[in-house]
């Protein structure tokens, strides 16, 4: 079988050729960047990248990776280390994301990158679409291409430290201090926009601020996507303190790193602030998930997945569903914190 023996291949030669990439290119100013230019905050994160990915911390790496990723965006090879760092925590679709940037960022490099992200798209289920990419892979390795890249690659010259950029493109960014004391939530949450807006305004009769606050609380999240409910996983262990994983499909990213569009979410039934039990007679259906298609906001505490699924804030209450009213609210919280 072809996947088989691509694999094993891929791990010793491909991976090389990769990381050799990322830690020999990421400190020089990209050759496929746009209007992107120098910096000592970008310099900063991609040095303790590679230091990092040197010592073996690959979450760490991960984390600055995507740091300059947000200030330079359209540079390929913080994609390429963002891959390998994710690659070694085996966070397969994390991996599929950043290698499908620097294919579409750089189409010359599509052959470079197919074996790998074929092996990541083999690692989440879709054999249909691996197997191309894992035959162009195989073949790629083998090319003259190839082989010059790595000759290239082994005699040049690797940097150890970034030199200083030109004084007039440096941008130090000045830390900002964010208030992360949690805020009181309500304790209902309901799948529909409807039934979530009844209750808002319930909650609102005793306290007018209180929506308002726990949206501030929900703002300092790590990511917030509008997403498109897709369906959830079936399970027979399905219980209110054991939810399913629900599948969406983000559309729009308001805030945080950059994400795979394949978003698997926790989907709690309770606020995590409230000590209440399981409602009398509760049994998981259905209905109590979204309508499919529904377009919803998810507040993701971590843009990190726990065990496959993303967290969303204060459990039930970090999905809100995306209409005007509350698309008003939360582009409002996000202007007033400069979080945009």
């Amino acid at each position: 079988m072809v996947i088989e023996r691509v694999i094993p291949r891929l791990k010793t030669r491909y991976r090389w050729s990769l990381a050799l990439l990322s830690l020999g290119l990421a400190f020089l100013p990209s050759a496929f960047a746009q209007d992107e230019g120098p910096s000592v905050t970008l310099m900063k994160y991609v040095g303790k990248a590679q230091e990092a990915m040197r010592a073996g911390r690959n979450q760490e790496a991960r984390d600055e990776y995507r740091k300059a990723i947000g200030l330079a965006p359209k540079t390929p090879e913080y994609y390429i280390g963002l891959s390998d760092a994710c690659y070694a925590m085996k966070e397969y679709d994390q991996v599929a994301f950043a290698l499908q940037k620097v294919i579409e960022l750089n189409p010359a490099m599509k052959d470079e990158c197919s074996g790998e992200y074929g092996e990541a798209l083999f690692h989440l289920g879709r054999y249909d679409e691996a197997i191309p990419y894992l035959k162009a892979g195989l073949k790629y390795i083998d090319s003259p291409a190839a082989k010059a890249r790595k000759t290239a690659i082994a005699a040049a010259p690797v940097s150890t430290a970034p030199s200083a950029p030109p004084e007039s493109v440096i941008r130090a960014a000045a830390p900002v201090h964010v208030d992360t004391k949690p805020i009181p939530l309500a304790t209902e949450n309901p799948a529909s926009s409807a039934g979530w807006h009844s209750i808002s305004a319930k909650h609102q009769e005793v306290d007018i601020n209180k929506a308002n606050q726990t949206l501030a609380g929900a703002i300092r999240c790590e990511g917030i996507v509008i997403a498109d409910y897709l369906g959830y996983e079936k399970s027979p262990n399905i219980n209110f303190f054991h939810p399913p994983k629900a599948k969406y499909k983000i559309t729009k990213i308001l805030k945080g790193p950059p994400l795979n569009k394949d978003l698997p979410v926790r989907y709690e039934f309770k606020e995590r602030s409230s000590s209440a039990g399981a409602p009398a007679g509760w049994k998981f259906s259905d209905d109590k998930m979204p309508a499919k298609g529904s377009s919803w906001i998810i507040f993701l505490e971590w843009c990190t997945p726990r065990e496959g699924m993303f967290d969303t804030y204060e459990g039930s209450f970090g999905r809100l569903p995306a209409d005007d009213e509350n698309l008003n609210k939360v582009y409002a919280e996000l202007e007033k914190h400069s979080n945009r």
